[in-house]
């Protein structure tokens, strides 16, 4: 794989914040930065009739195959929360940007690393918890699940079906799913 020199991840961040922002202003919503370090969000939008406002959480990757990179903490849902996902090419102005519940993520986030944990790693290892959790744009790999020949009888019945929903393009419907903000 050749090696790209990306910018520092704060960058990276801070980009992504900045392109949410201008997309959100060029919809005529009323929106802003959060303060630095605000806890839970990034940004926070009103609505189009200014009678409530949404916080908004920007996750941001420059490698699309990467995911976007979550903590422990997001596996609970937070009221009104909306996450933007935000994914830019390296070396052009393309860019996806995903807008979610936190209802969905928390889920997504909880599930997923509850598979993670059952599935054994790719030398057959036990794999360790931690905090760091993971927004995938496929969870049919999560784990090498689609090497191993009995990943079933790992995981439940609801699990199984976990893979299937959240494979690939189950993040379609969020594309610039900005009529999200509002509900």
């Amino acid at each position: 794989m050749m090696k790209t020199n990306l910018p520092q991840s704060a960058v990276i961040g801070a980009s992504g914040e900045h392109l949410v922002l201008s997309h959100l202003l060029r919809m005529n919503y009323v929106a802003g930065k959060a303060p630095d370090n605000t806890k839970d969000y990034d940004l926070i939008v009103l609505n189009k009739d200014g009678t409530s406002s949404f916080p908004i959480q920007v996750k941001t990757t420059m490698i699309k195959k990467r995911g976007w990179v979550l903590q422990e903490k997001h596996e609970k849902p937070i009221k009104n929360l909306l996450f933007c996902f935000v994914y830019m090419e390296t070396n052009s102005n393309k860019n996806e940007i995903y807008v979610i519940d936190s209802q969905t993520v928390s889920y997504v986030v909880k599930t997923s690393h509850k598979i993670y944990l059952k599935l054994p790693g790719l030398q057959g290892q036990k794999h360790n918890d931690s905090s760091m959790r993971k927004l995938y744009r496929n969870y049919q790999n999560i784990s090498g699940v689609n090497k191993l020949q009995n990943f079933k009888s790992y995981l439940s019945k609801s699990e199984i079906e976990f893979l299937k929903i959240y494979s690939d393009g189950w993040l379609d419907k969020y594309k610039d799913a900005w009529h999200l903000i509002g509900k």
